[in-house]
């Protein structure tokens, strides 16, 4: 007898996970506590023994079944006595819940999350209070697997297919992003998939869910200083330093969840929590092409996951429209639902990086040649070669005229006075110099010189007339150093 899906559901959340240092107990694939941060250990547990199950709350819903454990609460199946339709209702943290603040926040953020309107976005149906005041709110139940749980049991996950979910996960970000709302603890696990196989083909229908959970806990006096709440496998540079996040922290663990897609593992891995949050702010992630050989044949879609994992968060995609837009230049939707790839998975999207400073671009001097190599190598669009072009002319032109203009002030130096000196080497003259005047017998070595003798002829007589053009040549110039 084939087994239900929620009690399949059940069977597989089963498996639990408790935390050494405080006791806290989680269901999922979480490997460290969101509170402190020590690593988790196995534990069984039979949700059957639970004393919330068999209860009515609010008069209309009747608990059923316990469904995970998390860091912000438990979710149970239930039942609307008068609608006779199951729901799952998550209940907060007994001990978060003392924190009234904590609890306000809480229904806040199943208030903002029901605002959402998008089919792959989990639908929240009613919210309100237990009688010993822990707050709880109802949402659709979703019957599956978990994206995590799927990964876990088939490994890399074919390029179509998690195209597919890519897509619908984008989609419903995109919109929760344009409401105010950013997720803070996107992963595998909070992105359910709904549906079965249909013709060999899996029909996936994505539903995100657990919206605004780390902002929720993350101000609970209840973790420890120091520890910033989430899933540091998923977790942004940003976020992994306790900087302020915006949507394009989503953006980067969108881009953890791609590369984990496609390898069938996450790009970082470490012993303890703050290891993994080191390497997302300092290390390079290796190519997934380089980790998986599933992944060799990505192309363009190693690229766009790559832009989603950039350290600084102006260098990856500015929304989840755009990295959509990304996707939908290298594969294509056909009518039946089917994805195809436009032009194979070589192809590459126009725009594979964003905020990139070209080199020199901006710069008042012509470049050299190994910054030209690296402006070719980076295919600088058709609107930055003008700005090249004007530069280099520029330099050529500016080197022109220092040479015309140095040639001007020599042709019109004035004439020395002293007598022209041969050149040294025919290769700096530019007429042969005039025959020199034959000069007087010098007096005998044994004779006193007169001291008409000691005076230079030159200062008797005038210096001899200079033949050729107007100007002289380079030879006419004399020593520059010789004083009158």
């Amino acid at each position: 007898m084939e087994t239900p899906p929620t009690r399949r559901t059940v069977d597989i959340r089963r498996e639990m996970k408790r935390c050494p240092a405080c006791g806290h107990s989680f269901s999922g694939e979480a490997a460290f506590c969101p509170f402190d941060g020590t690593k988790l250990v196995r534990a069984e547990r039979d949700s059957m023994t639970d004393p919330f199950l068999g209860s009515l709350v609010d008069a209309r819903y009747q608990v059923i079944a316990l469904l995970g454990e998390g860091g912000m609460g438990q979710v149970y199946e239930v039942s609307h006595v008068a609608l006779a339709r199951h729901f799952a209702m998550k209940v907060l943290r007994r001990e978060l819940a003392r924190d009234e603040e904590l609890a306000d926040r809480f229904i806040q953020e199943a208030v903002a999350t029901a605002s959402v309107r998008h089919p792959n976005v989990v639908e929240i149906t009613d919210f309100g209070k237990l009688p010993t005041g822990v707050p709880y709110f109802v949402m659709e139940l979703l019957i599956g697997e978990t994206l995590g749980q799927v990964i876990k049991s088939g490994g890399p996950i074919p390029a179509r297919r998690a195209v597919r979910i890519i897509r619908q996960v984008a989609g419903a970000l995109g919109s929760a992003h344009a409401a105010g709302i950013v997720h803070r603890d996107l992963k595998p696990d909070n992105v359910f998939l709904v549906g079965g196989v249909s013709g060999g083909i899996a029909s996936d229908d994505v539903r995100v869910v657990d919206f605004g959970a780390a902002k929720v806990i993350g101000s609970s006096r209840v973790t420890r200083r120091g520890i910033v709440f989430g899933t540091p496998h998923y977790m942004s540079p940003e976020q992994a330093s306790g900087q302020p996040v915006d949507h394009r922290a989503d953006v980067y663990a969108l881009g953890v969840i791609m590369y984990e897609m496609f390898t069938g593992r996450v790009p970082f891995e470490a012993d303890t929590y703050m290891g993994v949050l080191t390497q997302h702010m300092f290390v390079q992630p290796v190519r997934p092409s380089l980790v998986s050989p599933a992944a060799r044949g990505l192309g363009a879609l190693e690229e766009i996951t790559m832009v989603c994992l950039e350290k600084r968060r102006e260098e990856r995609y500015g929304s989840m429209e755009e990295l959509a837009a990304a996707l939908a230049e290298v594969v294509e939707t056909r009518i039946d639902g089917r994805i195809e790839f436009a032009d194979g998975l070589g192809a590459r999207p126009s725009r594979v990086r964003t905020g990139m400073r070209y080199p020199m671009a901006d710069e008042l001097e012509p470049p050299s040649l190994a910054e030209m190599r690296v402006a070719i190598d980076s295919e600088l669009p058709p609107s930055r070669v003008v700005p090249w072009a004007i530069l280099i002319g520029l330099g050529a032109v500016i080197v022109s005229a220092a040479v015309a203009w140095a040639l001007v002030v020599y042709r019109s130096a004035p004439a020395s006075s002293s007598p022209a000196v041969p050149a040294a080497s025919p290769a700096f003259s530019i007429r042969a110099p005039p025959p020199l005047a034959s000069a007087p017998a010098l007096p005998s070595t044994t004779a006193k010189p007169s001291a008409s003798a000691l005076v230079p002829a030159s200062a008797h007589a005038p210096p001899p007339k200079k033949s050729g053009p107007p100007g002289g040549g380079i030879d006419d110039v004399g020593d520059p150093f010789r004083t009158p």
